[in-house]
């Protein structure tokens, strides 16, 4: 008897916790859809021919970091299943589009510096460009820290059944409004790096680093998944979605810096190296992980049906060709930064470290990309005989 009571304590107090998470986490969403309407309206008041632009962006940016903190206590609290109800799909609609909003703004107040002519103050229009970039970096983040959430409350919901056609209107509408604010805020960045004669990389490390996030998640979520007869051709079709995204991403900052170093000098930034060195890592972890799939493939490949195999194998070869792309633009973005520096002297021994990595994980990624193509290329001709 004792035994049950305590039974039925624990259930009860099971119920009773997952009841309390469920009115906190709605409670918090709605809370964080306040504070986030209230930082949409303060940035679209923000005027740069009204004057103290530098001023306000600063009190913005402390804004945004709080409310960038406030987002990780609710992610924090998600750690019990919950209920997920039509007004928490509402809210996180509702989030995905004030960070898109603000990411549109960004854009605007970058075409008002544009327009600027006679500056008096040549330090508080640096001041207000860098202000503009770290504003840019604050709301990507925002962006991305929203959609994590998002995505904790799916893997924690526990009546995903029921609510599953709102779950996909809400992902679609998250999807699309993150691809409007990375869109943006590169805009927001070409715009700005247009504002310098002598352009600091600083310009390009918001992409870099969205860039780097991205690829560092997907590795993960690659690394994660076990491959075998019934799901290899769905999950390599996926992951060739996904990196085609990364590739035209990687392809958008190459084509802007080699851009940008057929008018501009460079001066570089150190974190701008860094970024470029830890890219280059990641293509290498990339064709490794490529590697063993082609081996998964191999090994798989006579439990295969001939259309599932034919469809593996391409995404398989497209993915590599994806990758080996990646990876050389990455180092030729570092090269024309590099020619076009204005202070080689000073960066000269981080410059020789980035390019020495770089040297070293492209010829690592070349091999592994190479063993992937000759392996899949094999199982085509073996197992499909074309």
């Amino acid at each position: 008897m004792a035994k049950i009571l305590v039974i039925l304590f624990f259930t009860l107090v099971t119920a009773l916790s997952a009841a309390s998470a469920q009115a906190t986490i709605s409670t918090d969403l709605q809370a964080l859809t306040i504070q986030g309407n209230n930082l949409r309206n303060t940035l679209a008041t923000i005027s740069v021919s009204s004057g103290d632009t530098c001023s306000q962006l600063g009190s913005l940016n402390i804004s945004i970091e709080n409310y960038l903190t406030s987002i990780q206590g609710v992610y924090n609290q998600i750690v019990v299943p919950i209920n997920v109800t039509s007004a928490d799909q509402t809210a996180l609609e509702e989030l995905s589009g004030i960070a898109k909003d603000l990411a549109s703004d960004s854009v605007r107040l970058s075409f008002e510096l544009r327009t600027l002519e006679g500056v008096a103050n040549l330090f508080e229009y640096r001041a207000a460009l860098s202000a503009m970039l770290r504003l840019s970096d604050d709301i990507g983040t925002m962006a991305n820290r929203i959609l994590e959430m998002a995505d904790r409350i799916l893997a924690m919901a526990d009546n995903i059944g029921t609510m599953a056609d709102r779950i996909l209107i809400t992902q679609q509408i998250q999807n699309s409004n993150i691809a409007f604010t990375q869109g943006s805020l590169l805009a927001t960045q070409q715009n700005i790096v247009a504002l310098s004669g002598s352009l600091s990389t600083i310009g390009y490390n918001l992409s870099l680093g969205l860039l780097l996030n991205d690829t560092k998640n997907q590795l993960t979520e690659m690394n994660g998944v076990t491959l075998d007869s019934s799901n290899i051709a769905t999950q390599l079709s996926y992951f060739e979605t996904k990196t085609a995204l990364l590739m035209i991403r990687s392809l958008a900052i190459y084509t802007l810096v080699t851009k940008d170093s057929q008018n501009l000098s460079h001066y570089i930034d150190g974190d701008t190296l860094t970024l470029l060195g830890d890219l280059s890592i990641a293509q290498n972890e990339f064709a490794i992980v490529l590697e063993k799939y082609a081996a998964t493939i191999n090994q798989i490949a006579p439990l295969m049906q001939t259309p599932l195999l034919s469809d593996a194998t391409g995404s398989m070869l497209r993915l590599t060709t994806d990758v080996n792309i990646m990876s050389k633009r990455i180092i030729e973005m570092n090269s024309r930064i590099t020619v076009m520096a204005d202070n080689i002297g000073l960066m000269t021994d981080r410059i020789v470290l980035t390019q020495n990595l770089q040297q070293a994980n492209i010829e690592l990624t070349q091999s592994s990309i190479l063993a992937s193509q000759n392996i899949t290329l094999s199982v085509i001709k073996n197992f499909i005989g074309q």
